[in-house]
């Protein structure tokens, strides 16, 4: 499972791609922890190149990588 704390004190811009294959590319906003949100996982959220903001839970993510 992906570490999505890696990325919550630089919130890079990153290439995500979705366990369904699903790919996104965009700026790190924030990352949850579960009590924050009321949820049973912690999450990321992402500010995708389309203007959307997403959030995606560590079991969503196939992968995820730092890009310039």
């Amino acid at each position: 499972m992906i570490n999505i704390w890696e990325y919550a004190n630089s919130l890079p811009r990153v290439r995500l791609q979705t366990t369904t294959n699903e790919k996104y590319e965009g700026q790190v906003i924030a990352v949850w922890d579960a009590e924050e949100i009321a949820g049973t996982q912690d999450c990321i959220d992402i500010g995708v190149d389309s203007g959307a903001i997403k959030a995606f839970y560590p079991d969503e993510i196939k992968s995820i990588e730092v890009i310039d």
